[in-house]
């Protein structure tokens, strides 16, 4: 066997060493199905201020009482923009729930708008109020008052939300929100006085959910992001769990999923702590800064880069594209380029690939054209191998000054796979990771995010076993048919048990594209389709 082939073979090992955990990382069991929402309305309505909502966990400090009327009752405020509907109650002058307009919760084009933000027992809401010193408090029990009302904003509109509210040592809280109809960023800013002026330094809590027990492939959970001296730091639930703090210049932090991302970003981050720990069945974060008085900006919205670039504070690196994102950024800006004429992600991938293999064509045709001209030199190296059988390293020097009189190159034909492979990383990354592909349809196909067995639920009997597709992958064995063809016009020199063993590499690939998002297939069918026209042309042309 050859040094092209050992090549080739390892690659395949470590693409699906790569495969397991990309897989691990991207899919679980599908998603059970949701509570209806007119069963989950008449359960809020029920109970107006449900205590296991907006209590905080018994982890978490006890707060001290307020000393605002207890008759109060909470209330709730909606604000409507372009992007999305954010409901705030009094109780805590917390967030209550944030549905993105523009967003599905599934692929069901009847399903509801997503939701990032909702009640779940034993979770605190977010943008609460702590401090340690001097006596633990926490703001859920607070009613607050309210300056302003629902708000209704597009375009430049603005408007403001004012909330106040005091405890039981007479500490005054003010949260003040400014919104626009445009944007998704929130201006957000808190502040705490007290009569004798010691007021405490507040932190503002985030929180999620701490164990997600059914994955959302819509909008994986991924945990805990924060940007901490210019260096990224991820923190997955299991991880987050266990409890960290971090001090330094806090550029921003919040709670991640794929497609959609909660954070607080301080005005100035300099001399600001962060912690994230779990508390019952919640993971908490908090972030706060040295003073009294303190501004941030509120980011809830889509994991879109061009929207994060605008944002600003390097909060675009909340997407994790991985070690291969210096190909994956550029890819992904490429793609949003070609979206601007065709208006699909599938045309665009399409044309990505041309673009792809014209760059890569010379380099691909010196290669076939080397891989022809070993083909050619068989029978003198069988003979080669003939006369000094009993001479291994005769042998070899032999057959490489065959090669040198030939100008052939023996690892020729590994380059073009060798470059292909962290493009195709890259490109998962950039298919994968950022929204652009969710629920991007194309042909049958639903999502192109998602496997394409998944846009064609046919049923199965019930014999078939579970870790196969429900769905029939069309997409995926034409991919693996064009790939067996492409292995097939594929010159090989080396005996023929070594062919035979490439041939099983359509096979393999065709098992691990089965979990492959459906955008991934479609460039790899569409470059198998292209080398093959590329091979039929060398093979005529090359005698």
């Amino acid at each position: 066997m050859d040094k092209r082939a050992l090549i080739g073979i390892a690659l395949s090992i470590l693409v699906l060493v790569v495969y397991q955990q990309l897989v691990t990382h991207f899919y679980g069991p599908p998603p059970s199905a949701p509570i209806p929402e007119t069963e989950t309305s008449q359960t809020e309505k029920a109970v107006p201020a449900a205590p296991s909502a907006a209590a905080p966990s018994a982890a978490l400090p006890a707060a001290t009482p307020a000393t605002l009327s207890p008759a109060k009752s909470a209330k709730e405020i909606t604000v409507e923009t372009d992007h999305y509907i954010a409901v705030f109650t009094t109780q805590g002058a917390r967030l209550k729930s944030f549905k993105f307009k523009k967003y599905r919760g599934s692929v069901d084009e009847q399903s509801p708008p997503s939701e990032i933000v909702r009640t779940a027992p034993g979770v605190p809401l977010p943008l609460g109020v702590h401090w340690q010193a001097p006596t633990p408090f926490e703001d859920s029990e607070i009613v607050y008052s309210v300056q302003g009302n629902d708000l209704k904003l597009s375009g430049d509109g603005k408007g403001s939300l004012v909330f106040q509210g005091q405890n039981g040592n007479g500490a005054v809280i003010t949260k003040s929100f400014t919104f626009s109809g445009s944007s998704y960023p929130i201006q957000f800013e808190v502040s705490v006085k007290t009569a004798d002026g010691t007021a405490p330094a507040p932190e503002i809590l985030l929180t999620d959910q701490s164990d997600h027990p059914v994955p959302n492939h819509d909008a994986p959970f991924e945990g805990f992001i924060a940007l901490v001296d210019g260096k990224i730091k991820r923190e997955p639930p299991a991880e987050a769990a266990k409890g960290h703090e971090f001090t330094g210049d806090i550029s921003w932090a919040g709670f991640g999923h794929t497609y959609f991302f909660f954070a607080l970003l301080p005005e100035n981050g300099a001399g600001h702590k962060l912690s994230v720990r779990q508390a019952g069945s919640a993971l908490v974060g908090a972030l706060g800064g040295p003073s009294t008085s303190e501004r941030y900006t509120i980011f809830i919205g889509p994991k879109e880069i061009n929207i994060l670039e605008s944002v600003g504070k390097g909060i675009e690196r909340a997407i994790d594209f991985g070690y291969f994102g210096f190909i994956s950024k550029p890819l992904l800006y490429v793609l949003h380029f070609f979206h601007r004429a065709t208006g699909s992600y599938g045309l665009d991938i399409i044309i990505l690939t041309l673009l792809i293999k014209l760059l890569m064509a010379p380099l691909t045709h010196k290669s076939y054209v080397s891989m022809k001209q070993m083909q050619k030199l068989q029978p003198q190296m069988e003979r080669l191998k003939e006369r000094y059988a009993d001479d291994k390293e005769k042998l070899n020097k032999e057959i490489m000054e065959l090669y040198k009189r030939n100008g052939v190159n023996p690892l020729g034909g590994c380059l073009p796979m060798v470059l292909q492979f962290p493009v195709f990383i890259g490109l998962y990354n950039a298919l994968s990771t950022p929204i652009e592909l969710r629920h991007a349809p194309f042909l049958w196909i639903k999502d192109l995010s998602r496997p394409d067995w998944q846009s064609l639920p046919f049923a199965v009997p019930t014999w078939w076993p579970s870790a196969l597709p429900s769905g029939i992958p069309v997409l995926t064995i034409l991919m693996g048919a064009s790939m067996f063809l492409q292995q097939w016009m594929t010159p090989t020199a080396g005996d023929p048990n070594q062919r035979k063993m490439m041939m099983l590499m359509p096979l393999m690939f065709t098992f691990m594209f089965v979990s492959f998002p459906a955008g991934l297939t479609v460039y790899w069918l569409v470059n198998n389709v292209l080398t093959i026209g590329q091979q039929y042309w060398i093979n005529r042309s090359v005698k």
